[in-house]
């Protein structure tokens, strides 16, 4: 958001929805699920608010890897806990 205010002048609601997310998921005590949101609210915003070039595509593969192995993890965990 800082940079939001810098660079505009103002905040926008994209940045607070998605510092809103991150610090909501901030509250929950499962790891993948806080490592999921927060990969996914960057991924979001690298795609909707920046050029994916350069350094910004591989940060843009990097936060897909992370959410979905956040996906699997967090299914894998529920399942294991399930069976015992």
């Amino acid at each position: 958001m800082v940079l939001d205010v810098v660079r505009t002048g103002g905040i926008s609601a994209g940045s607070v929805l998605l510092g809103l997310a991150v610090a909501l998921s901030a509250l929950t005590p499962v790891r993948e699920l806080r490592a999921g949101v927060r990969a996914g609210a960057d991924l979001v915003a690298r795609l909707v608010f920046l050029l994916v070039r350069g350094w910004s595509a591989v940060v843009v593969l990097f936060d897909v890897v992370i959410v979905g192995w956040a996906w699997l993890s967090a299914g894998r965990t529920r399942r294991s806990r399930g069976t015992r």
